[in-house]
């Protein structure tokens, strides 16, 4: 007899995904869930900080908060969201958790870290330097 699974698609720079956060972590208590990567930010959509990128998302981000709970940090929202070298670029992050799931069976486990560097700690997830840190949390 097979097993119900989730399969749920994020995006490691996708606000809903971090808002959908609690819920993940309690499915897994329940059900084997199977993350896929969705590159929402990835090749050509890839971007750098900008005003238009953070009026964008900064209003989502609120509703986000309010209807989850979810939080987004000051560090995100005062500091990297104002960081114009920074980039959004969901490739590396995704293969990080590609990575760990392959190596540990952990990849849901990096993910949620990566959120909450990235939405609370504003911390550039798509940087080799995170990547390993959080890799290693």
């Amino acid at each position: 007899m097979s097993r119900a699974m989730l399969h749920y698609i994020y995006d490691p720079f996708c606000g809903w995904c971090s808002g959908a956060a609690p819920l993940v972590k309690a499915a897994r208590e329940v059900l084997p869930v199977r993350a896929h990567g969705g590159g929402m930010m990835a090749g050509a959509q890839r971007q750098r900080v900008s005003a238009g990128l953070r009026s964008y998302v900064l209003p989502h981000d609120r509703r986000i908060a309010l209807l989850t709970g979810q939080p987004f940090g000051k560090a995100y929202a005062e500091g990297l969201l104002h960081d114009t070298t920074a980039v959004f670029d969901s490739e590396p992050p995704t293969v990080a958790v590609l990575a760990a799931e392959e190596v540990s069976g952990h990849g849901l486990d990096l993910l949620a870290r990566l959120q909450e560097a990235h939405y609370v700690e504003g911390q550039r997830i798509a940087d080799d330097a995170v990547l390993e840190q959080q890799a290693i949390a």
